[in-house]
């Protein structure tokens, strides 16, 4: 083999090797349960916002689908709160994508996951909405019955609230209750919310104002 041919088969072979080094980084890759409880945890610590003695809040994401999923579908939500329509952990999830990351990147705030510090255990939600086409902010909250009666939401509602106030600069918060609800009217009123009459559409509702100025 000449010198030339000789050089050739050399950029051959090392090309060959360069393309199957290629299609071998292409290839899906096998990702271990640590590893991926690892990504969890540590999407997780980047979501943080509040902090209180016994909970972290933060955005939700997508590995607290099942927990949304659980809540949602549980008695005294789908009575008190209404059906959300989550029947499944897609529809969770596209409920944490789609609505409440998408909240959260319009007004900078939305319905965070309450977590346990000890455990990163996620027992809920407790945040701000701004409805659409509303031009007041509302407080809401949901826990899993597993946590009632444990000072878990108001210790949650307690943050949101200092958040509204400081760092969002709100005047004014609002919140509603199903009449039926009693623990949830009271809690409001030991936060400093006042009743109110709203519109007779809302009829079923407990209407709920409280100034932060």
């Amino acid at each position: 083999m000449n010198r030339k041919k000789k050089i050739n088969q050399t950029l051959k072979n090392k090309l060959k090797k360069a393309n199957a080094k290629l299609q071998k980084s292409n290839k899906p890759k096998y990702i271990s349960k640590a590893v991926r409880e690892q990504m969890a945890i540590e999407t997780i610590e980047n979501s943080k916002i509040l902090e209180t003695q016994r909970l972290f809040l933060g955005t939700l994401v997508s590995s607290d689908a099942k927990m949304i999923f659980t809540l949602f579908n549980e008695p005294n939500v789908l009575e008190y709160i209404g059906d959300k329509e989550i029947r499944t952990l897609d529809d969770a999830e596209r409920y944490i994508v789609e609505d409440q990351q998408a909240k959260q990147k319009t007004h900078g705030f939305s319905f965070y996951c309450m977590r346990i510090k000890d455990t990163n255990t996620p027992i809920g939600i407790c945040g701000l909405i701004q409805r659409d086409g509303a031009e007041f902010v509302e407080l809401g909250f949901a826990v899993s019955s597993e946590y009632y009666r444990q000072g878990y939401t108001r210790e949650a509602s307690e943050a949101v609230i200092d958040f509204a106030k400081t760092t969002l600069k709100l005047d004014t918060l609002y919140a509603k209750s199903s009449q039926d609800n009693l623990p949830s009217k009271l809690m409001l009123e030991q936060l400093g919310f006042t009743s109110y009459s709203a519109s007779m559409l809302d009829k079923d509702l407990s209407h709920f104002i409280l100034s932060l100025t």
